[in-house]
């Protein structure tokens, strides 16, 4: 891996932890500031595609309302660079509380897409996904 890759690599997963941050502080401006503006993708609670920042901040909300993310770890993650855009395979385990003040653990699995724009990476697409329980 050449050293431009790596350091993309770095900034990009320092995004990724940045976005988990944002949830976790309930900061919609954060939230809203680390996605395109032409975002495109599934969420957590997505039934149908998420066309578009005011669509995905939507749904972040709904999110932000039934749940409180805590902390989480990175339990895998995999990041190629293409040019200007990048392809994160992450596994993460995520410590929320719940509506009713329940804390528990999820498993998320995400395919996130992230393009570079004026030099700075910031995510485009994503299909993140809560594995069920085992």
């Amino acid at each position: 891996m050449n050293p431009s890759t790596q350091s993309d690599r770095d900034a990009i997963l320092a995004h990724v932890d940045s976005i988990f941050q944002a949830y976790f502080r309930g900061d919609r401006a954060a939230i809203r500031a680390t996605h395109t503006h032409d975002w495109r993708g599934f969420q957590i609670r997505s039934r149908s595609i998420v066309r578009g920042i005011d669509e995905y901040m939507r749904n972040a909300d709904a999110v932000l309302q039934s749940i409180r993310g805590l902390r989480y770890e990175m339990l895998d993650a995999d990041v190629q660079v293409y040019d200007n855009v990048a392809v994160v395979f992450y596994l993460a385990r995520e410590w929320v509380r719940d509506a009713e003040g329940r804390e528990k653990t999820i498993l998320l699995r995400s395919c996130d897409v992230y393009r570079k724009d004026d030099g700075a990476w910031n995510q485009c697409g994503s299909n993140i996904y809560v594995l069920p329980d085992e």
